[in-house]
């Protein structure tokens, strides 16, 4: 089911490129026309003003619609592609971080998938940020109530 998290992932980058190129041509029309003469072949990013301006604005453009689908994707479930919900703060408070552990927060999938473990105090010995799939947690508890009902 990994395929559903990676294809929503191109889908946004398909998206986000289209946005992207789409900027870049707003941006060179706005630039106006190269220069003429003896100019004609010059290279026109760096020597022409509003042509420099506008490809750096066309470039923030894009790294940003980047960041965004990149920071997007972080917070969705690795099996269904939905958005994690339900942050729980757990672990040590701020100002015990080194004798109490550093705090956490956890974000869950609401159809049982897994939950994303997110340190909330980034130190060189913190614990980076870990998916933990559950697989059929829900089937799981659904037959365990079947057995139950049984005996």
């Amino acid at each position: 089911m990994a395929v559903r998290y990676w294809g929503w992932l191109a889908a946004k980058l398909a998206v986000a490129a289209g946005l992207a190129y789409g900027f870049w041509c707003l941006a060179v029309d706005v630039a106006g026309p190269g220069p003429t003469g003896l100019l004609a072949n010059w290279p026109r990013f760096g020597s022409d003003l509003s042509y420099t301006v506008a490809m750096a604005l066309a470039v923030i453009v894009a790294f940003g619609l980047l960041w965004l689908c990149a920071a997007d994707q972080l917070y969705r479930c690795h099996t269904c592609a939905r958005r994690l919900k339900m942050p729980a703060s757990e672990g040590g408070n701020l100002s015990h971080t080194m004798l109490g552990g550093s705090p956490f927060t956890t974000y869950i999938c609401t159809y049982g998938h897994g939950k994303l473990y997110v340190p909330d105090v980034h130190l060189s010995s913190s614990r980076a940020i870990r998916w933990t799939g559950y697989g059929n947690l829900w089937e799981n508890l659904m037959e365990a109530e079947r057995e139950a009902v049984k005996k």
